[in-house]
C-alpha cells in the first residue's frame, strides 16, 4: 500500500508479483532505472540484486549469472588494483572514485575551481560531452578555459570544436578489434577477433598509436610512475595486439601456450573470423571465485547502502508537480547519430511526449510547442500526446539539441539537450557513484514563453 500512491500498482498487485517470484523455479531480476539514472541509483542496483539474492536466483541456471569473460579482467582488474571504489575522492564534491574514474558531471567545476590539482589539460576520445552531461552550457563555456585540449575523434561535434587539435580516428573498418568489454555479457560464451578490411584514410590512426607517440613525445608512459615512464619511453613496447595475445592465452579460455587443447589464441580466432563459441552457457556455481570477501558470502548490508536509505523521501516541490524521465529511440545512438541521412528519414523531430491528460491540464495540444522547466533550467520542444506515458511523466528523448558542431544535417534537425534540464552540482549527485539525476526530475510544463 505504501508504494502504490508512487507507482499506481495495486498493494494486491504487488503481493501477488513477490509471491511468483519466489516461487518460480528460476527467475531473473533485472532494471536499468537506477543503475545509471535515477536519484538514488546505487541503492536501486543493489536493491534489484538483492532481491535475485533473496529469492535464491543469484547463479544458478535461470538466473541472474556472472559473466563468462575468456580473458579474466576481473582478476587482472584485481590484481593491479583497478577495480577500486573509494581509494580516491574527488576535489570538487568528494565524491568516491569508480574503477578509477570520477564523475564526469564535475567535469566543468573541475577546470574552472581554482586550486592544486585543478584540470588544465584534457584529452577526449570518441566523446561529446557537452551534449551528453548535466549541464552542457557550463561545460561548453569551461572547455575554452583550457590551457590544451585534445580531441581523438572522426567529426567535429559540439564538444571539440573547443580543441586546440582533433586528431583523426580510424573507423573500425581500419582496425583490427576484439570486443574486450562486451565477451563476458553474451548468454552464449563467444569470442571473434576481427581484422582491418580498409587501410586508414589520410592522416588517421589508431587510437593507441595516437596516445603512445603524444605519450613518447612527452617523455611518459600511461599508467606508469613518471621516473619509469621516462625511461620506457625510449624503449620499444609490445604491440597492444601482441599483448592481448598474451592476456587471452594465459586467460582462463586461453591455450596456455599449448599446454591446453583447444583454448583460445589469437591464431585460432583469426582463423576462424565468424567468432568461435566457447559453451553452451554461462558458467554457474561461481560464487566462491567471484565474491571477494573472505569468508566468500554475500553481504546484504553493507554500510553505505544502509547509510543511503536515511536519504529516501525528499520533499517534492509543488511548483514542479511532474517528472521528468530518459527515453532512447531505435534510430538514435546517445549523441551521434543524428547525422545519418538514413536513420534520419522521415522528418524525424525531437519531441516530448506528454499524457493526453496532463496536455489537456497545462493547454497543450499535439505538434505545438511547450516549455519544459526544472529548477535547473528550461527548454523548449514541440509535443506528442500519447498514452504510452503515464500520466504526471514527460518522456524526451537524449543525444539532440545539436547546434555548434559540424554535423550538419544535425544541427539543422534542431531539437534541444534535455540534459540542460539537470544539475552538476555536487550536492545533485547520487552518492555513492556520483551519477547524474538523469531520470525522475522534477519538471512544470507552460505554453512555450
Amino acid at each position: 500500500e505504501r508504494t502504490e500512491d508512487r507507482t499506481g500498482v495495486p498493494g494486491e498487485v504487488v503481493r501477488r508479483l513477490a509471491r511468483d517470484l519466489a516461487g518460480a523455479a528460476s527467475a531473473a531480476v533485472y532494471g536499468r532505472t537506477g543503475s545509471c539514472l535515477g536519484r538514488h541509483g546505487t541503492l536501486v542496483a543493489y536493491l534489484l540484486d538483492a532481491l535475485n539474492v533473496v529469492t535464491g536466483n543469484l547463479d544458478r541456471p535461470g538466473g541472474a549469472v556472472f559473466g563468462s569473460s575468456p580473458l579474466g579482467l576481473e582478476r587482472l582488474a584485481d590484481r593491479f588494483g583497478l577495480a577500486s571504489y573509494a581509494k580516491r575522492r574527488s576535489r570538487v564534491g568528494g565524491l568516491p572514485d569508480v574503477l578509477g574514474s570520477f564523475p564526469a558531471a564535475l567535469m566543468a567545476k573541475e577546470i574552472t575551481t581554482p586550486g592544486a590539482g585543478r584540470v588544465r589539460a584534457l584529452f577526449v576520445s570518441a566523446g561529446n560531452p557537452v551534449v551528453s552531461v548535466p549541464d552542457g552550457d557550463e561545460l561548453s563555456a569551461a572547455l575554452s578555459g583550457l590551457e590544451l585540449f585534445v580531441s581523438i575523434d572522426l567529426y567535429v561535434n559540439d564538444t571539440n570544436r573547443h580543441a586546440d587539435y582533433v586528431l583523426p580516428a580510424a573507423t573500425f573498418l581500419e582496425r583490427e578489434d576484439l570486443p574486450v568489454a562486451s565477451l563476458g555479457l553474451f548468454t552464449t560464451p563467444f569470442a571473434q577477433f576481427t581484422e582491418p578490411v580498409l587501410r586508414p584514410y589520410g592522416e588517421a590512426r589508431q587510437e593507441w598509436q595516437i596516445i603512445d607517440a603524444i605519450a613518447r613525445r612527452a617523455g611518459l608512459l600511461p599508467f606508469a610512475p613518471r621516473p619509469l615512464g621516462r625511461i620506457l619511453s625510449r624503449v620499444p613496447l609490445p604491440s597492444p595486439v601482441f599483448l592481448l595475445d598474451l592476456v587471452v592465452r594465459l586467460g582462463p579460455g586461453g591455450d596456455l601456450f599449448g599446454l591446453r587443447r583447444g583454448g583460445l589464441s589469437l591464431r585460432r580466432l583469426r582463423r576462424r573470423p565468424h567468432g568461435v563459441v566457447l559453451g553452451e552457457h554461462v558458467r554457474t556455481g561461481v560464487l566462491t571465485e567471484v565474491v571477494r570477501h573472505r569468508d566468500r558470502r554475500v553481504r546484504l548490508d553493507p554500510p553505505e547502502i544502509l547509510a543511503e536509505f536515511d536519504r529516501l523521501g525528499a520533499e517534492e516541490d509543488p511548483a514542479y508537480p511532474l517528472r521528468l524521465i530518459g527515453l532512447r529511440e531505435l534510430r538514435s545512438q546517445n549523441s551521434w547519430m543524428h547525422n545519418s541521412a538514413t536513420l534520419m528519414r522521415g522528418a524525424r523531430t525531437h519531441s516530448a511526449r506528454v499524457h493526453p491528460a496532463d496536455a489537456a491540464e497545462h493547454g497543450l495540444a499535439d505538434g505545438r510547442r511547450c516549455r519544459i522547466t526544472s529548477p535547473y533550467g528550461a527548454i523548449e520542444l514541440p509535443v506528442t500526446v500519447t498514452d504510452e506515458v503515464m500520466p504526471g511523466t514527460v518522456a524526451v528523448p537524449h543525444g539532440w539539441g545539436h547546434r555548434d558542431g559540424g554535423w550538419r544535417r544535425a544541427n539543422r534537425a534542431g531539437g534541444a539537450n534535455v540534459n540542460l534540464l539537470t544539475s552538476s552540482d555536487p550536492a545533485d549527485l547520487e552518492r555513492l557513484a556520483g551519477m547524474a539525476h538523469l531520470n525522475g526530475v522534477p519538471i512544470r510544463l507552460d505554453p512555450p514563453g
